[in-house]
C-alpha cells in the first residue's frame, strides 16, 4: 500500500508542477509576442528613417515589391448644418375625403389611408384633387 500512496503523492506533486509550468509558459509566450512586436516596430522605424534620409518614396518601394499604393481620398468638407436649401415638396395630387388635411403627392410609398381606401374597394381616381 505504501507504494500506492507514494505514487499518488508523486502524481499530486507533478500535477502542481504542471499547473505552475503551464502558467509560466503562457506568460513567456505573451512576453515573446510583445518582444517580437517591439523588434519589428523598431526595425520598421529604422527602415523608414533610412528611406527618408535617402529620399526614397513609398511608391518606389511598392513598385519594386510588385505592390500598388492606393492614395487615400480626401473627404469633401461638409457645409454647415442648416445651410443647404430644403427640397420643395410636390403639390398634393390626392386628398382624403374623410379628412381633407390628409394629402398625398402620388410619389413614393402610398400612405396608410390611401392603402386602406384601396383595400376596401375604392378607386385611386376618386381621391384626385379637382382643380
Amino acid at each position: 500500500m505504501s507504494t500506492v500512496d507514494e505514487l499518488k503523492a508523486k502524481l499530486a506533486t507533478l500535477d502542481e508542477q504542471l499547473v505552475k509550468l503551464t502558467a509560466e509558459k503562457a506568460q513567456v509566450e505573451a512576453e515573446l509576442k510583445d518582444a517580437e512586436r517591439a523588434f519589428k516596430k523598431s526595425a520598421l522605424n529604422e527602415i523608414v528613417e533610412k528611406m527618408n534620409a535617402l529620399g526614397i518614396d513609398k511608391s518606389e518601394i511598392a513598385e519594386i515589391l510588385g505592390l500598388t499604393v492606393v492614395e487615400t481620398k480626401k473627404r469633401k468638407a461638409r457645409t454647415e448644418k442648416g445651410s443647404a436649401e430644403k427640397k420643395a415638396k410636390g403639390a398634393p395630387k390626392y386628398r382624403n375625403s374623410a379628412d381633407p388635411a390628409l394629402t398625398w403627392t402620388g410619389k413614393g410609398r402610398k400612405p396608410g389611408w390611401v392603402q386602406l381606401y384601396l383595400d376596401n374597394g375604392g378607386e385611386l381616381e376618386s381621391l384626385l384633387i379637382k382643380e
